[in-house]
């Protein structure tokens, strides 16, 4: 399998689907559409509040944040920040670097 040196540190989707097109064998638009099913699945079930967990890669959960004092800079005021629900992601062990 070729290994592919990106020019930068981040890889974005275009190149993420290039990459697994090239290691799979399967053609760029299959790796997308497989790749759009995947993180529509996962959107889904977290807007679901079902957490999604990938052995050895990580998984996702759905945490309430709690509403919080804050302060707007450009008002020169305090203000109240609403509490909301965020995405955490934690790590598998074979994804620690």
């Amino acid at each position: 399998m070729p290994l592919i040196i990106l020019k930068t540190k981040r890889m974005n989707k275009k190149e993420l689907i290039q990459e697994v097109a090239i290691r799979s064998g399967m053609s760029q638009a299959d790796v997308e559409r497989v790749l759009n099913h995947i993180t529509d699945t996962v959107r889904d079930s977290l807007h679901n509040e079902e957490s999604v967990t990938l052995v050895g890669f990580g998984s996702f959960r759905v945490q309430e944040r709690a509403s919080r004092a804050g302060y707007n800079p450009s008002a020169g005021q305090k203000m109240q920040i609403p509490a909301k629900k965020i995405v955490k992601f934690r790590p598998g062990k074979a994804l620690e670097i």
